[in-house]
Parts: structure tokens; C-alpha cells; sequence
């Protein structure tokens, strides 16, 4: 069975192949024509879908010509359901309308099947200088130390040297 997400009202959804998506919509709750009228059912049914070539029907004439089907746009009560889809919808009504019903964000830290993005070397507001998965294993290598012992000029470090003049140092004290 296909599924359907959508994507503004984080919801997903089983559905028979073959359904038009404006009743895939209606069963969840989900409006997607603004009505020229109130009630009448005419008006503008237009949604955004993601998914394959053969995941939704082939856009006919009257949804090409009247409803500008182009690109990712197509019209929720002409298009059928055939494979997995992502869906984005319009908001309908003004500001005095009550809102939308959406539910909440997922939430990728307690549900381990919730989309995540990817480790990126840019940095996000999260990390300014770049995601620590990314950028580095987070390992450096350890600065040399040095005894505090002013060295003549033209002189080589010798390691053996300076741990002889160090165990001096704590015999003298």
C-alpha cells in the first residue's frame, strides 16, 4: 500500500492505490480546496508532490490547461494515489480562522525512524564552526614540553639531554 506524507501537517498514512489524494486528505482532517464559494466544492485545489514518475496519475488535459499542473504542482482532487508521495499543502481561510490542525515535529532523539540531516562541515546556528561530526575525529597530538632551561644558541634538541637536566632539577631541590 502507498504511503502518503504530509509534509506541513507531519502526518503519514497508508492508503489504497488509486484514491484520489483531496479524500486521502478529507479522512485525515486535512483541507485542501479553497472554495470560491463556501460549500460549493469549486475552487483551488492545488498541492505540491514529491515522489516518483509513476507515484501519482499522469496530469490530464483539464488539470494541465485549467489548473497549471507543472513541475510539483498538481491538483488534489484529479490526482491519484499510486506509489509513496510527499505532499505539501496550502493554508486555508484568513486569520480568524481557527488553525490548521498539525501535529507535532518528529522528534529524531526518542524516535530513531524520524528523518534526521545529515552531518554538514558548514556551520549551522547549532554549531558555529562546523558539526563536530563532519569537521574532525577530534584528536590532536600533544605539544612537546620543555624544561624552561634557555638553550644556547645553535644547540640541537636532544631528548636524552632533556630529561637528564630535568632529573637534575628535582635532585637539587
Amino acid at each position: 500500500m502507498p504511503k502518503v506524507t504530509f509534509v506541513n501537517e507531519h502526518r503519514t498514512i497508508e492508503v489504497e492505490k488509486g484514491r484520489l489524494l483531496s479524500e486521502v486528505a478529507s479522512d485525515v482532517g486535512i483541507e485542501v480546496c479553497r472554495a470560491h464559494f463556501a460549500g460549493i466544492g469549486f475552487g483551488d485545489y492545488s498541492v505540491w508532490i514529491r515522489g516518483e514518475d509513476a507515484a501519482v496519475s499522469p496530469a490530464g488535459f483539464f488539470e494541465r490547461f485549467f489548473g497549471g499542473a507543472k513541475g510539483w504542482r498538481r491538483q488534489a482532487n484529479r490526482t491519484r494515489v499510486l506509489g509513496d508521495v510527499e505532499v505539501w499543502t496550502a493554508a486555508i481561510g484568513g486569520r480568524l480562522r481557527t488553525p490548521r490542525p498539525i501535529a507535532a515535529p518528529p522528534r529524531p532523539s526518542s524516535d530513531k525512524d524520524a528523518p534526521r540531516m545529515a552531518a554538514d562541515a558548514s556551520g549551522p546556528a547549532a554549531f558555529p564552526y562546523g558539526n563536530p561530526l563532519a569537521v574532525g575525529k577530534g584528536e590532536r597530538t600533544p605539544v612537546a614540553r620543555s624544561t624552561g632551561k634557555a638553550k644556547a644558541a645553535g644547540a640541537k634538541d636532544d631528548p636524552d639531554t632533556d630529561a637528564d637536566d630535568a632529573s637534575d632539577e628535582s635532585d637539587e631541590s
